[in-house]
């Protein structure tokens, strides 16, 4: 067992030698990257990294080694503009030319990637499947403009974990909760010397109670001062509320738990404590899927792109709900990455949980990220709902609505 061990760690040595000796550049515009085994797109750049000196860099651009370089996760805001060699402002990656002491350096919403291990954003490409009438009735009672008025509700707090506002929004969505006759509860926990909440509604399944599927969202905000929060996350608190209304109103097989996590700003506080209840009472296993949404209203142009972000252990989960928005929301482009980070989903993947993240691609080019300009009127209603649409379409499927053709309304709702 131990030579096993030797002979496979020689082998990660010797592959991870070989690729330190490789050099990398930008192509010139002919030069064919696919050709080369290592290559990444930044936006209109193509980086290459190859041992080949003659066709590498014979009379072209400057070459660097491979050891060198750095992939930062992040908005652009919080990145010195020295360090950038090429921006990918697809889901908010940057290249950059820096040694980092700690390869796995990691702040709250921040994290520095080798080269060596970062994964290339996928396009989701896929023949379009029927989807499923039931679905598709659920899908359609997804409201926009409901969506929108409860960002503005929730913009209207400083929502700053441990402060009144918090404290405020927190009541208020308990309210809507109860509104939709789920089970609610504020278990509540210490972040630093304050104590907040994570509000919770459940409503309980119909023929498998013991399989949960979490649908979740960050209701606290930064900076100090007057902090709205709109994008950053009052659109993906509204999200979880908006589907908690339309999921209620019917009966399902699993049980449906929606969370607004408080916590989040300050390094995932709200979301670990769940995950962390649910491992203390035995409960982790039940854990079917738990999808978070998080910033799902902002577009920089006229796209429409979803990032679905997870775990290589989950990729069939995120193929899945990009299936789903291939059919419900034919109108929203969808990248993939198992580089996952600075978002609840984290939570809850590294205690052996299915997590997935859906965020806006143009995430990291949020001028108003983490500023008292975070308003509602940078909210594009068209992408929020896709993303919406998409994710109420991945917990329904999964937790197999019941009774969809007998129309049976399991809160009264009309």
């Amino acid at each position: 067992m131990r030579l096993k061990y030797l002979f496979t760690l020689l082998l990660f040595l010797m592959s991870h030698l070989a690729l330190a000796d490789l050099l990398c550049k930008f192509t010139s515009p002919d030069l064919d990257s696919e050709k080369f085994e290592h290559h990444w797109i930044f936006n209109d750049k193509t980086l290459i990294c190859d041992k080949p000196l003659i066709n590498l860099i014979k009379n072209q651009f400057e070459t660097h080694p491979f050891s060198e370089l750095m992939v930062i996760r992040g908005n652009t805001a919080e990145i010195d503009p020295a360090e950038f060699m090429a921006i990918d402002h697809s889901a908010g990656y940057s290249l950059v030319l820096k040694r980092i002491p700690n390869p796995k350096q990691t702040d709250k919403h921040l994290t520095y990637i080798p080269l060596t291990h970062f994964q290339s954003i996928d396009s989701f490409n896929t023949t379009v499947k029927s989807g499923s009438p039931n679905v598709l009735q659920l899908v359609n009672l997804v409201d926009a403009d409901r969506w929108l008025a409860d960002i503005v509700t929730l913009s209207g707090w400083s929502r700053r974990t441990g402060e009144t506002g918090n404290d405020s929004a927190a009541n208020w969505i308990a309210a809507q909760f109860k509104l939709m006759n789920l089970q609610v509860s504020q278990p509540s926990f210490q972040v630093g010397q304050n104590t907040t909440q994570n509000i919770m509604g459940i409503q309980l399944g119909q023929t498998r109670p013991d399989d949960w599927y979490l649908v979740g969202g960050h209701m606290d905000s930064v900076p100090t001062g007057n902090a709205p929060g709109a994008v950053d996350n009052a659109s993906g608190c509204a999200a979880v509320i908006e589907m908690a209304r339309v999921l209620s109103q019917f009966k399902f097989a699993g049980t449906l738990i929606f969370i607004c996590y408080s916590g989040e700003e300050q390094g995932l506080i709200g979301s670990e404590f769940h995950a962390d209840t649910l491992i203390n009472e035995g409960n982790d296993s039940k854990i079917k899927l738990a999808l978070t949404l998080d910033m799902v209203g902002y577009t920089s142009n006229s796209k429409h792109q979803l990032l679905i972000e997870s775990s290589a252990t989950y990729q069939n989960l995120m193929n899945e709900m990009a299936q789903n928005a291939a059919i419900y929301a034919p109108g929203l482009t969808v990248l993939t990455t198992t580089n996952y980070f600075g978002s609840d989903h984290v939570s809850y993947i590294n205690n052996g949980m299915p997590g997935l993240l859906s965020i806006d691609v143009d995430w990291g080019v949020y001028p108003d990220y983490h500023q008292n300009t975070d308003l509602p009127e940078n909210i594009n209603l068209t992408q929020g709902e896709y993303i919406i649409k998409t994710n109420l379409a991945t917990i329904a499927d999964n937790a197999t609505v019941i009774g969809l053709s007998d129309v049976i309304f399991a809160s009264g709702f009309e």
